[in-house]
């Protein structure tokens, strides 16, 4: 338990409550309306909420009613010197996890909050045993039963403790640096920082300044002096996302971080020494650019000691309602609405879909859908209409399209469908640098 919301009218109850709460360790707001307690509560999604049936605005079971229905994990106790048998059993019926009647004693509060506790730590135990049964892994948001995912984790979990350089190959989209976090909050650097570089975002001397930093003077706009992000890092661990986008000088001058694990800020000559652990990721081939001359060999080696390859969405069919529901779970907390599963067609709309824009396409799909649902469950009218319109494009194996020509074909009607490369980008899941290469690569202009 972390967090507790008390609800009641009784300054003396509300103090007497907090001081116990606070010395068991929780982080304790009060409220002394029902409309103030909601407010709170959707604000920090506390762990326990204590309330009082008798308010001066609000009825305390017309609160628990829309606590229950948040869909928020909650265990609410009902606390009030107006106890009947009825209205205890109906809070029960509710959703009330217990009914606690006036006086009490700091001791009661006690034990009840331990067997809260108790009974949220078998809850959870129960959970994971339901999803090893199922053979699914959840760490945070990273969630699949697919078995070469599991391997990836294992992988993962593996080379955590060590310094060895880590890259994370896949397309855009399918978690990569999401897998980097794991690997970082696994590892014995976990309290240290963890920064993330996206190489393709930035122009070359802009880049170069934003990892090594730079002094006053150095360049035309330096005006003042600049930490880098590799110094920032210290202790901790760097994730360069995008790695291929970064051109030849800045390579050998960060194979030179790599191999003496010091460098220099632009415009400096003082050296600067770092305990920093590297995790790259591209979507590109980096042994292919090795060949063809537009990345180093040497800097290939020393950042692909552990490769790591993520597999796209369509290949781990499996995970997608696993991973759509996780995040319209969220999504619906969120956004305080009650959506409570996908209808089947809307069920066979997302798995029939190739999902080019992978597990972000995935999430923002999902999150569109529940801003717009005014239902309990998930329709197919809430997806996006390239979804609902997708087609295979095949007859018989002859007639089959290939991944890229149907990859062409989806792009290009999201071109068709949307204002922007910007909002394109976002209706695919993926950033708009990507969608710009795909789209001169498909000769869309």
């Amino acid at each position: 338990m972390k967090r507790a919301l008390i609800i009641d009218d009784d300054k003396n109850i509300l103090t007497t409550l907090q001081i116990c709460l606070e010395d068991m360790g929780m982080e304790t707001l009060t409220a002394g309306t029902g409309g103030k307690g909601l407010e709170i509560f959707n604000r920090i999604k506390p762990d326990i909420v204590l309330l009082d049936i008798k308010l001066p605005d609000l009825d305390g079971l017309k609160i628990l009613e829309k606590i229950i229905g948040s869909g928020i994990k909650t265990c609410v106790v009902i606390i009030t010197a107006h106890a009947t048998i009825d209205t205890a059993v109906k809070a029960i019926k509710m959703g009330a996890f217990d009914y606690l009647p006036k006086p009490f004693t700091p001791a009661q509060i006690t034990h009840l909050v331990k067997m809260i506790t108790r009974v949220r730590s078998l809850e959870s135990e129960v959970e994971t045993l339901k999803d090893k049964l199922k053979g699914i892994v959840r760490e945070g948001d990273f969630i699949t039963r697919n078995r070469n995912m599991r391997n990836i984790l294992k992988t993962a979990r593996q080379v955590a403790d060590s310094n060895a350089g880590v890259l994370i190959s896949g397309e855009s989209g399918t978690g990569k640096g999401v897998l980097a976090g794991l690997i970082h909050a696994w590892s014995p650097r976990n309290e240290g920082p963890f920064i993330t570089v996206d190489c393709a975002a930035l122009q070359e001397n802009l880049l170069e300044s934003d990892l090594f930093g730079h002094i006053k003077g150095a360049f035309t706009g330096a005006i003042r002096d600049k930490t880098g992000k590799l110094e920032l890092t210290d202790g901790g661990t760097l994730f360069l996302d995008e790695v291929s986008e970064m051109c030849s000088a800045i390579q050998a001058k960060f194979l030179h971080f790599l191999q003496h694990r010091e460098f220099e800020k632009l415009g400096d000559t003082k050296k600067i020494l770092v305990d920093v652990r590297i995790i790259t990721a591209t979507n590109k081939d980096l042994e292919e650019l090795v060949r063809d001359n537009l990345f180093r060999q040497d800097l290939f080696f020393r950042l692909n000691v552990i490769e790591l390859y993520m597999p796209p969405l369509r290949e781990r069919p499996e995970d997608i309602l696993l991973i759509a529901k996780h995040y319209l779970n969220k999504f619906s907390r969120d956004n305080d609405k009650a959506i409570n599963g996908i209808t089947d067609k809307a069920i066979q709309a997302l798995q029939s879909y190739s999902w080019p824009g992978n597990i972000r396409e995935l999430i923002n799909v999902i999150e569109r859908g529940t801003i717009l649902s005014q239902h309990n469950m998930l329709t197919r009218e809430e997806l996006p209409p390239h979804i609902l319109n997708y087609k295979l494009g095949k007859s018989s194996a002859g007639e089959m399209q290939t991944l890229a020509k149907a990859e062409k074909t989806h792009i290009k009607e999201a071109l068709l469908q949307t204002a922007s490369i910007e909002e394109a980008a976002r209706v695919l899941g993926i950033d708009p640098a990507t969608l710009w290469r795909k789209r001169k690569k498909y000769q869309l202009d």
